[in-house]
């Protein structure tokens, strides 16, 4: 037995697992895991991940795609980018529950070394990666079909390229090249300096070790007149039914499903190794084995549209996926294709993320259920993972495309999931009807010759374990063969199994693993592909994802999770699953922590039992910026992977920043790393409109939250600084980046204005006072706003704004990394554009009219925040603030003490009836939305009501504030003119 490394338990996510074999082989994963243990935000977090690789100035992170999984866990994917290049591979993951993240996975570069400037051309590397895929023909020569494929010829994408796993980059211009004559089609990665192909990623996934063709299409779909459901006797899955278009013009049926997302429509290539929109036909919708099984095997047609139609249905109705793109791509098959016309038939089926390819082969046309699926579930991967086509991660890109094909088939033909666990089933053999033999064995590899273990018999030595350099004469650190691994791990965890691994001498392995059904195992192979893995992972990330997915929709210990770790352990990655008796999880606390405009602060905390005996009692303990404890006590009975939620009592929060402590303990825990968790609450009340917060006394204090957990960066109190000096002040309280001295290196410090009713408000405007000395365009300062909460933000205003932002630059790949066209930025001595210098105290305004009263959504809480951003490098004195204000004129919310007060007609084209309970004088005035007086005038009362038309033809139309004012009294209507 192989010595192992233990954990004490595998928590909520993931850590990095380590395993040592008894021949000091060390093998690790490619990605890395931070765990953030105080729950925190997307920039906070994404900023330790990027610690943890010693990253410095200039990276930057664009959002790629978001999902959320069924435990309610959220997924955000980011590029990485080094002074506006892409870092090829570059991804980080952000894992977080509620908007506050859990964990953060993936693989970053460091490119501060890099020289970014190119020596090549794109023009001369493009000629090298031509150069390096000698072909007679190329698609960007045949006009028409690169029309029907989408295609253009590359031009060159600068990227920084990772040359090998131990992250040594290079600049490199990145080509798709498609030829022709003979099909291939790469992603070739030119060295910018030399001209070195530095890679060559192989776009066409297929069923086999065969080089396959590859194409890219926008087919555009007519809707037909009728659409029927046919009879199809396809050529390897018996009778099944079909959805087909009649087509009016050909009078024939036709291979078109409109009831799928964009369509699943299946052509005729005719033997040619071109793409045409050639339909198959049918007089009556009864596509018979009389008219199709002929000697063109044509029914091969009706295998590849059924099996895209049941490939659709698998991802939609199993995990609720539109299409492999999961936005309802249309799927376009070809049946028939030659990529020698008269030879002796193109033995493959390929995909390219865009296009089924379909040959007919020597006798076995490649259109069976589990090839579709397959190739399907290499755009999956695409769309997901991404995984790169070489060495462990390539492997894992093949191993998962067999997952896909089993579950297809099985789904497919069976109407649901429910995998035999016998090894001989047709569900674990691999294109078995193509055949006189299937192409891979999900649950003996060996009998194909390919490794059911890692490092075992067949196994085909990559860089992540050894020494390969990918190609395609080794099929790129064998990615087909070394799939076997995934493919057995897999059937293992689906089907059970038990024996003794073929690792190397001191590595093997007794296993016996309960299987747990294809239901749960394909939803946590999913997860583990959409939401963990990058494109480098190996077998070692492979096995970390899948157990933490399987952690979180069951539990820690639960037997999903000891069927996921021991199904791995079975196929030499990582150890056997060791389980505790007595653990509690404190999962996670709930509640709003963002506890804005007089809300009330409601948490609870979730614990779950992570061991094998039942709980019991649970001590909750508890403390508020590290008080005194509240600590009780939950008693019942808690069984393995039951959860419990316990509310706390949390009252008399000030306005500003909390800690919350909690930690949940019970008799004789064996884990203590998964029992305390701290949260950041942020308390907020109502501000009111015209009273000025000139920052002297604690009442006017706003709230000051960092993104990181360092020391807060806005201060309270008197400016000691150098050009920021308490003369500039006005010798009077203020808000600073630091009250003395500079600013620090990367830093977000956020200064939070109180809740602002707005409804009630007309022409209300947002002033304050500011000086500021900042590094021009690389640290910043500006303003946004929430509407709901503080759980969403959007920047205040342009640079285009009177009296407000001084810069409206981008990022251009050079400098002002952190700007985002709307910034205040600048040395304290340069001229500030709205007048004096950067570090004159001057005072700023904005326009909240578009927030107020008589707006077309006028806002009731309202809430303003500074937003501070510092590079890596070069301090300046920083932002001070002063007399921060919402000023408006207040409008009444009722009449007061008027019996009768009424506006009418309204709206009105220009004549109102104003009537008022009173028997004195009257005053009506009239201002517009910006508060200038239109209108003021005073009138004698006959009687007890004063009853008074009004001619206001004259003023544009909008709209108005009426106001009237007697017997010492007084209210207001909006009056709007037509």
């Amino acid at each position: 037995m192989k010595n192992h490394y233990y954990t004490s338990l595998l928590l909520l996510f993931f850590g990095t697992i380590n395993m040592i074999s008894q021949e000091l082989k060390i093998e690790k994963p490619h990605q890395k895991t931070v765990k953030i243990e105080n729950e925190t935000n997307f920039e906070n977090a994404i900023a330790t991940f990027s610690k943890s690789y010693n990253l410095k100035k200039g990276y930057t992170y664009e959002t790629k795609k978001s999902t959320l999984d069924v435990s309610g866990l959220s997924h955000q994917r980011f590029q990485q980018f080094y002074k506006g290049i892409k870092v090829e591979f570059g991804t980080a993951i952000v894992h977080s529950k509620d908007g506050l993240v859990i964990s953060v996975n993936g693989e970053l570069y460091n490119s501060d070394n890099l020289d970014l400037k190119p020596n090549y051309s794109p023009t001369d590397g493009l000629q090298k990666a031509i150069q390096a895929t000698p072909a007679t023909k190329y698609l960007w020569d045949d006009v028409d079909q690169s029309l029907v494929m989408n295609y253009k010829k590359p031009t060159g994408e600068l990227v920084i390229f990772p040359v090998d796993l131990q992250g040594n980059l290079k600049l490199a211009y990145k080509y798709d090249i498609y030829a022709l004559e003979p099909i291939s089609r790469e992603e070739i990665f030119i060295d910018a300096n030399n001209g070195e192909v530095l890679y060559r990623n192989p776009i066409i996934k297929h069923t086999n070790n065969q080089k396959k063709s590859n194409v890219d299409s926008e087919i555009i779909t007519n809707k037909f007149e009728s659409l029927i459901t046919g009879n199809a006797a396809t050529r390897y899955s018996g009778t099944r039914s079909i959805e087909t278009t009649f087509d009016a013009t050909l009078n024939k049926y036709v291979l078109n499903d409109i009831t799928r997302g964009n369509g699943i429509v299946t052509y005729n290539c005719a033997k040619t190794n071109t793409y045409p929109s050639t339909h198959f036909q049918d007089d009556n919708n009864d596509w018979t084995a009389a008219e199709f099984n002929n000697a063109n095997k044509d029914n091969a047609a009706l295998d590849a549209h059924w099996g895209a139609e049941k490939t659709f249905d698998f991802w939609k109705n199993i995990f609720n996926r539109n299409s492999y793109d999961d936005n309802n791509a249309q799927i376009k098959s070809y049946v028939h294709y030659d990529n020698i016309p008269g030879g002796a038939g193109y033995s493959n089926a390929s995909w390219n993320g865009s296009v089924m390819t379909y040959g007919d082969g020597s006798n076995y046309p490649f259109t069976s259920v589990d090839v579709c699926g397959h190739e399907i579930g290499h755009a999956i991967c695409s769309s997901t993972a991404d995984l790169a086509y070489r060495n462990q991660s390539g492997a894992l890109n093949e191993g998962f495309s067999d997952i896909w094909g089993a579950c297809v088939e099985q789904y497919a033909r069976n109407g649901n999931l429910n995998a035999p666990t016998a090894t001989t089933s047709a569900v674990w053999k691999i294109g078995e009807d193509i055949g006189t033999s299937p192409l891979r064995y999900m649950g003996t590899p060996n009998t194909a010759g390919d490794p059911d273990t890692l490092s075992g018999t067949y196994y085909v030595t990559t860089a992540d374990d050894g020494s390969c350099v990918p190609a395609s004469g080794n099929d790129n650190c064998g990615v087909h063969s070394n799939s076997g691994v995934l493919n057995h791990w897999f059937y293992i965890l689906t089907a059970g199994k038990s024996g003794t691994n073929n690792a190397p001498a001191g590595q093997t392995d007794t296993y016996n693993v309960t299987g747990i059904g294809m239901t749960k195992s394909s939803q946590i192979a999913y997860l583990a592909e959409r939401d963990y893995l990058t494109a480098n992972s190996t077998f070692f990330d492979a096995r970390n994802a899948t157990i933490a997915v399987a952690t979180t929709l069951y539990c820690a210990g639960s037997p999903e999770v000891i069927a996921v770790t021991n199904a791995w352990n079975a196929v030499n990655v990582g150890s056997v699953f060791v389980s505790l008796a007595n653990d509690v999880s404190l999962r996670s606390l709930n509640g709003n922590l963002n506890v804005a405009c007089g809300a009330l602060f409601t948490p609870s905390v979730i614990f779950e039992n992570g061991g094998t005996n039942v709980i019991n009692s649970v001590s909750i303990s508890y403390n508020v910026d590290g008080g005194a404890n509240t600590v009780n006590t939950w008693n019942g009975n808690l069984a393995i992977c039951s959860s419990q939620n316990f509310p706390l009592t949390v009252s008399g929060l000030t306005r500003g920043t909390h800690i919350l402590n909690v930690t949940t303990t019970i008799s004789g825990d064996e884990n203590s790393q998964n029992n305390t968790k701290s949260v950041l609450i942020v308390v907020n009340d109502n501000g009111t409109t015209n009273a000025i917060n000139t920052f002297e006394n604690p009442t006017d204090a706003l709230i000051s939250i960092n993104s990181s957990g360092s020391s807060l960066l806005w201060e309270r109190g008197f400016s000691t600084k150098t050009q920021l000096t308490n003369a500039v002040a006005g010798n009077s309280k203020v808000y600073a980046t630091k009250l003395a001295g500079l600013y620090p290196d990367k830093t977000i410090g956020y200064l939070v204005s109180q809740c602002y009713d707005l409804t009630n408000i007309l022409s209300p405007v947002l002033k304050f006072d500011m000086a500021f000395d900042l590094e021009t365009d690389w640290d910043i300062l500006y303003m946004q706003y929430s509407t709901n909460g503080g759980t969403s933000w959007n920047t205040l205003g342009a640079a285009t704004d009177a009296n407000w932002y001084t810069s409206n630059r981008l990022p251009n790949g050079n400098d002002c990394f952190n700007c985002i066209g709307s910034q205040w930025t600048g040395e304290g001595a340069l001229t500030n554009p709205n007048g004096g210098t950067n570090a004159t105290k001057r005072q700023y305004s904005y326009n909240l009219s578009n927030f107020s009263s008589g707006s077309a959504n006028p806002q009731s809480n309202m809430i303003f925040r500074f937003v501070f951003q510092s590079d890596d490098a070069s301090t300046e004195d920083g932002v001070l603030i002063d007399n921060f204000v919402i000023q408006g004129t207040t409008l009444s919310t009722k009449d007061f003490n008027f019996d009768k007060f009424s506006v009418y007609p309204n709206p009105s084209s220009g004549l109102f009836n104003v009537s008022l309970s009173t028997s004195e004088k009257v005053n009506i005035s009239i201002v517009d939305v910006r508060g200038r007086s239109i209108f003021n005038q005073t009138y004698p009362s006959n009687g007890s009501v004063f009853n008074k038309e009004f001619d206001f033809n004259a003023l544009t139309s909008g709209i108005y504030i009426l106001k009237v004012e007697s017997e010492e009294k007084q209210a207001s209507k909006k009056i709007i003119i037509n």
